[in-house]
């Protein structure tokens, strides 16, 4: 009985020493947090200071001067990889984590843009304790710390957008964001905070308010090209001198405001048509698995061969509008059959009224094997001057007409912008695009906005009596239902 007494007795006062220990160290492990937190509150007094110190950052020379630009109206015009997403995200947040109970909202054309700024910075602050033990509250699109200082990332939506008082705004690729947006729902935001704007992007087009203050005085204007950055090396460079057009590369990444004499989309208006798609809170769709609401969906399919892409464009009929509602550009050297097998797919889930597919080169055999998929509202389009300039001149009146609504992808946007025109000795137009270039989905999307203009008639099929089964009047009736539920009679 006294031993197993004992034993108790030693059991309790180990436990007790082990936890007034444990105590100990939880307290002085926090004594010295709080003393590593003064002191690096004390030590890191600028943007520039806090990267280094806190985020273990050594930014660039160019970097480290937008960081330390403390001008309440900035432009960043800057070629592609510069660092300007990882530079702003560090101004984002040292400016919420030292100054108390302050907004920064982060808006861009789509919200897929405004999770990449909000993703990196989002990767700061939770790989870094000094940061990460600050916040309180965080969402997918959301960082509060203690201080009540909140990051928010939005999209361009108007209904979003609307009630928020912003301490600063930042605008990732603001060359793409409506002017009137900007004007009439963001910078008012900052009239009762005196707050920061902060325009980033690379160059468009000149009738935007992003080139007005670019060349307006009382902006603080950082242009960098991509040579400045030391990771990008001149043999990159060169390449894509070599793989892209000459007013794309000046633009991409020498940050240059340029645009192509006989280019047949002009910037302007195929801005208008992404500006349309923010106005509907249209985003892009990648992904064949989502789910999709119903509607008259139509789809153009443009076949690449061994240099070119192939790519599928989906759009829906809706209020007087086409609607870009998914595009999807093949890999290269992707087979036709998984082409088919993707297109039969979307067939499925979409139900389309008409398809259009590029049957240049490719002959009839392809044509057939899609309607052996059941898909039998395809039909073949072969690609002559005449057909080429019926359908590029309908996309551009229905894009002239504000019919025609576009998410904001910057690589189509770029691929229309591109295509170029002549005259033949015949009158006609004639398209091409510029060598180390490319125009699949300019195409595919062509083909879609042809469909989907084209009203749907119902079609009649002769039944043999010899073949008249029950399963094939069952398959033919199915046939008819499909392309007649939508006729009026």
């Amino acid at each position: 009985m006294w031993k197993g007494l004992k034993n108790w007795w030693n059991s309790w006062q180990h436990q007790r020493r082990q936890k007034f220990l444990n105590n100990r160290l939880e307290e002085t492990e926090r004594l010295v947090h709080n003393l590593l937190s003064e002191e690096l509150e004390e030590s890191t007094g600028s943007p520039l200071v806090y990267a280094e110190k806190i985020l273990g950052i050594k930014p660039y020379p160019y970097q480290a001067k937008l960081l330390e630009d403390s001008s309440k109206r900035i432009v960043a015009c800057m070629g592609r990889q510069t660092g300007k997403t990882t530079t702003i995200a560090i101004k984002a947040i040292y400016y919420a984590d030292k100054n108390p109970n302050v907004t920064v909202l982060i808006t861009s054309p789509s919200l897929r843009q405004s999770m990449i700024m909000f993703d990196r910075i989002a990767t700061f602050v939770y790989s870094t304790a000094y940061l990460r033990n600050k916040i309180v509250r965080a969402t997918r699109t959301l960082i509060q710390f203690g201080n009540e200082s909140r990051i928010i990332a939005l999209p361009c939506s108007e209904n979003l957008l609307r009630g928020y008082t912003a301490n600063m705004i930042i605008l990732d690729e603001a060359s793409w964001i409506p002017e009137e947006v900007i004007t009439q729902i963001l910078f008012p935001m900052l009239s009762t905070t005196d707050g920061y704007a902060i325009l980033l992007s690379t160059p468009w087009d000149k009738n935007h308010i992003f080139y007005k203050a670019f060349i307006n005085p009382t902006y603080s204007v950082h242009k960098v090209k991509s040579s400045e950055c030391p990771l990008v090396k001149p043999e990159f460079l060169e390449e894509m001198r070599q793989n892209m057009t000459h007013e794309a590369y000046l633009m991409e990444y020498e940050a240059e405001f340029v645009e192509a004499l006989n280019s047949y989309f002009p910037q302007e208006l195929i801005r208008k048509c992404v500006e349309l798609a923010q106005k509907l809170n249209l985003e892009l769709n990648t992904n064949l698995e989502h789910s999709f609401p119903k509607g008259n969906y139509y789809a153009g399919v443009d076949l690449g061969k061994l240099q070119d892409y192939s790519a599928l464009a989906i759009t829906k009929a809706e209020d007087n509008t086409i609607k870009l509602f998914y595009m999807y550009e093949f890999p290269l050297e992707t087979p036709y059959n998984n082409v088919i097998g993707h297109l039969a797919r979307a067939h499925e889930k979409f139900h389309f009224q008409k398809v259009l597919i590029d049957q240049s080169g490719v002959g009839e055999p392809i044509l057939e094997e899609i309607h052996n998929q059941n898909i039998d509202c395809a039909e073949g389009v072969k690609f002559t001057t005449e057909t080429k300039e019926k359908l590029l001149c309908g996309l551009k009146i229905t894009m002239e007409q504000e019919k025609l609504a576009i998410p904001y992808e910057r690589r189509l946007c770029q691929q229309i912008n591109e295509q170029q025109y002549s005259y033949s000795k015949s009158g006609h137009l004639q398209f091409n695009h510029p060598l180390n270039s490319h125009d699949d989905m300019l195409w595919a999307l062509a083909l879609a906005v042809a469909a989907s203009k084209t009203e749907t008639t119902p079609k009649l099929w002769v039944v043999s009596r010899m073949n008249r089964g029950k399963t094939k009047l069952q398959q033919l009736r199915k046939k008819l239902e499909h392309q007649t539920k939508n006729v009026t009679r």
